[in-house]
């Protein structure tokens, strides 16, 4: 809303084929609560998302929803991410920004990446967990931490402008 956008929000359960039928010009997976295994029905049409060529942006829980919904796994954190201080590297450019972090599972991406689906986009300094993934030949990214939140003075909100250049811009 803040960079211009017209946003509509569906409940979590609502089929592709209805998201899909507005023409969005991309779509944002949020975060939420919970394993993201036990997401079975989400996961599918995750994938139907998945299979458009709609842009994506996901993050936290989203970003494992979509790991799950193109063959990729997770598992639980012996004592996960939480607070505002987890310093995580985006390896397209080496630059390391302050997050705010709230998550127990965190995404395998060895399987992603040996399956030429996606690649490590961020990765968490601490302990060299995977903080988000570049999706190969698609306009998809993701990442576990949460760039809407305020940890410092708002370093990863970029990842919204780079979301809207892969929708076009500013139409």
């Amino acid at each position: 809303n803040k960079r211009g956008c017209e946003v509509t929000i569906y409940p979590a359960l609502t089929p592709a084929e209805e998201i899909l039928a507005a023409n969005p010009d991309g779509i944002m997976l949020s975060n939420g609560p919970g394993d993201p295994k036990e997401c079975t029905s989400i996961i599918k049409e995750i994938k139907k998302l998945y299979d458009s060529d709609v842009p994506i942006f996901a993050i936290c829980l989203g970003h494992q929803l979509m790991a799950l919904a193109t063959g990729g796994d997770t598992h639980k954190m012996k004592y996960g991410h939480r607070g505002g201080n987890h310093p995580v590297k985006d390896l397209a450019t080496g630059r390391v920004y302050i997050s705010s972090q709230n998550h127990g599972y965190v995404v395998d991406a060895k399987g992603l990446e040996e399956k030429n689906i996606a690649k490590p986009a961020f990765i968490n300094v601490n302990d060299g967990t995977n903080e988000g993934m570049a999706y190969e030949g698609k306009n998809i990214f993701t990442v576990q931490f949460h760039p809407e939140a305020c940890p410092g003075p708002q370093d990863s909100s970029y990842l919204f402008d780079r979301f809207m250049d892969m929708m076009g811009g500013n139409k």
